[in-house]
C-alpha cells in the first residue's frame, strides 16, 4: 500500500509552467475545485493588487499607467504567485492555499522566493564564470561572460518578474524553454554547470579536436559541447571501448552500424539507455540531476541515431578527433622593445583582426621581445580563450618567462595589479595548470 501514489485532481504536468497561476486557478474552477465566490474573489485581489502594484511603480503620483504596461505589473503579480504556488509538493495543498490565504500574502511571499533564486542563481554563475570550459566556441564564451550578466543587472523583481533580459546564444541539451524569468535562468545555470561538470572529466585540448572533428568553423556554430562529447562516449561504451578515450575511429563506426542498424526501436532506446548509465558509472557520477540529465540526452539522440542508421551516416553522430594543424612555435628574447608608434601599428592590426589564427600570424611575424609580448597581452588585443591559443604556440622556454612577469606575493594584489594584468594571468596559470606534470613541473623550475 506505501507504493500507491496518491491521486490528485489537478495534475501538475498538464499546469502551464510559464502562466503557473493563472492555469492553476482555471484548472481548480473548471473542476469545480473553487466555487464562483472564490474565484470572484481571487479576480478583486488581483485587482486591488494591480492598483497597489502601479501606485508603487508611480512613486503615488498616478494610479493610471498605459495599458502595456498594466499588463507587464499583472504578469508580473501573477508569475510570483506562482512562483509560490510552485514550492509546494503537490497541486491539492497550492489550490488550498489559494482558497484560505490573501493574494497579498502570496504575492510577497512569492517574491521573496524569487529574491532566493536570483541569489542562488548569481552565485552561480560566479562559479561558472571562474571555472568554465577553456573553449573558443564564441556563443559559449559571449553567453557566460556578456550575456548571462545582462540579466542581472536588468531583472527587475517588482514590476517584470517574468521577463527574462538576457542575451543567450548558447544552447543546451535539454533546455526548459517552458520556462521564464529567474526560473529560467536559473534553470540555464544549474544545467550549464552540470554540463561543466561532466565534460571537466576530459581535458581541454581533447574537446578541442573533438569539435575540430565535428566542424573546422565549430568557434562561429551554435553547438552544445556536452552533448557532442557525451554522444561520443556513448558510441565508445556501445564499441565496448574505453570512455576515457574520447575518439571514435572508423572501425568503430562499422561495428556499431552491424550492430545496431537491425534493432527495433525499443531495443535500440534501451540499449542508450544502458550505455548511458555505464558512463555514469565508470566515470564516477554520483551527483543525481548529473546523471539525470546524462541519461535523458542520451535518449534524446534516439531519433537522430536512427536515421543515421537507416542511411549508414554514422559519421554524422560519432566523430573522428581531428588534430589542430601544428603552430610553429615561436621565440622570443627578452630583449630591447620596439619602439611606440611601430608597437601601436602592430596592436592596431591585432584588434582589428576577427580570428585568432590571424591574430596569431601577427604576433609571430611581428613580435620578437618579452617585454613587447607582455604589452599585446595587456592591450586589449586579446580577448577570453584567445589567450589559450597565444600560449599554445610558445615553447617551454617563453612560457617560463611569461611565468617568470607572475606575482610571488599576494599581499595588495587587488591593489597593485591592473585588470589586465590579472586576466592574463588568470589564463596563463590556468593554461599551465592544464599541462601534464612533467611539462608543467619543467616549465616552473626554468623560472
Amino acid at each position: 500500500m506505501n507504493n500507491i501514489e496518491k491521486y490528485h485532481l489537478i495534475k501538475r504536468e498538464k499546469l502551464n509552467e510559464t502562466f503557473y497561476f493563472q492555469s492553476l486557478l482555471e484548472e481548480g474552477y473548471h473542476l469545480k475545485l473553487l466555487t464562483d465566490s472564490e474565484f470572484e474573489s481571487i479576480q478583486l485581489q488581483s485587482i486591488q493588487l494591480l492598483a497597489k502594484q502601479t501606485e508603487r511603480y508611480t512613486g503615488g503620483e498616478s494610479s493610471s499607467v498605459k495599458v502595456e504596461k498594466a499588463q507587464g505589473i499583472m504578469q508580473s503579480i501573477f508569475y510570483c504567485i506562482g512562483i509560490y504556488l510552485k514550492s509546494f509538493p503537490d497541486t491539492d495543498i497550492s489550490i488550498a492555499t489559494l482558497k484560505h490565504k490573501p493574494l497579498s500574502d502570496l504575492f510577497r511571499q512569492g517574491k521573496q522566493l524569487v529574491r532566493l533564486q536570483l541569489d542562488s542563481a548569481r552565485q552561480l554563475l560566479s562559479a561558472i564564470q571562474n571555472d568554465s570550459i577553456i573553449t573558443d566556441n564564441c556563443a559559449y564564451n559571449d553567453t557566460i561572460q556578456n550575456g548571462l550578466p545582462i540579466f542581472f543587472s536588468a531583472y527587475d523583481v517588482d514590476f517584470a518578474a517574468h521577463d527574462t533580459p538576457a542575451s543567450i546564444d548558447y544552447p543546451l541539451s535539454n533546455d526548459r524553454m517552458d520556462l521564464v524569468g529567474i526560473e529560467y535562468i536559473y534553470c540555464y545555470l544549474q544545467k550549464l554547470s552540470l554540463e561543466n561538470q561532466f565534460c571537466r572529466h576530459f581535458t581541454s585540448p581533447a574537446i578541442h579536436c573533438l569539435l575540430r572533428g565535428y566542424d573546422d568553423h565549430y568557434q562561429d556554430l551554435l553547438i552544445n559541447i556536452f552533448e557532442l562529447v557525451l554522444t561520443n562516449l556513448v558510441g565508445s561504451v556501445l564499441a565496448l571501448r574505453n570512455v576515457l578515450q574520447l575518439n571514435i575511429e572508423p572501425q568503430d563506426r562499422q561495428y556499431l552500424q552491424q550492430k545496431l542498424v537491425n534493432l527495433s526501436d525499443d531495443q535500440l532506446d534501451t540499449m542508450l539507455e544502458d550505455a548511458s548509465t555505464k558512463l555514469c558509472k565508470e566515470l564516477n557520477i554520483s551527483d543525481r540531476l548529473l546523471k539525470e540529465h546524462v541519461v535523458a540526452t542520451a535518449m534524446n539522440l534516439s531519433p537522430r541515431l536512427k536515421n543515421a542508421l537507416e542511411n549508414n551516416g554514422l559519421e554524422s553522430i560519432f566523430i573522428s578527433l581531428k588534430a589542430p594543424p601544428k603552430q610553429p612555435t615561436f621565440q622570443f628574447e627578452d630583449g630591447e622593445k620596439m619602439d611606440d608608434e611601430s608597437f601601436r601599428t602592430v596592436a592596431n592590426e591585432i584588434r582589428e583582426c576577427r580570428y585568432v589564427s590571424d591574430k596569431l600570424a601577427i604576433i609571430q611575424r611581428e613580435i620578437h621581445s618579452i617585454a613587447d609580448l607582455v604589452d599585446i597581452l595587456e592591450g586589449y588585443c586579446l580577448f577570453d580563450t584567445e589567450f589559450i591559443e597565444i600560449f599554445q604556440s610558445l615553447g617551454d622556454m617563453e612560457l617560463a618567462l611569461l611565468f617568470k612577469r607572475l606575482p610571488t606575493h599576494m599581499i595588495d594584489y587587488d591593489f597593485h595589479i591592473t585588470e589586465n594584468e590579472k586576466e592574463w594571468h588568470n589564463w596563463l596559470n590556468r593554461f599551465v595548470n592544464e599541462l601534464d606534470l612533467t611539462r608543467r613541473e619543467g616549465i616552473r623550475h626554468r623560472t
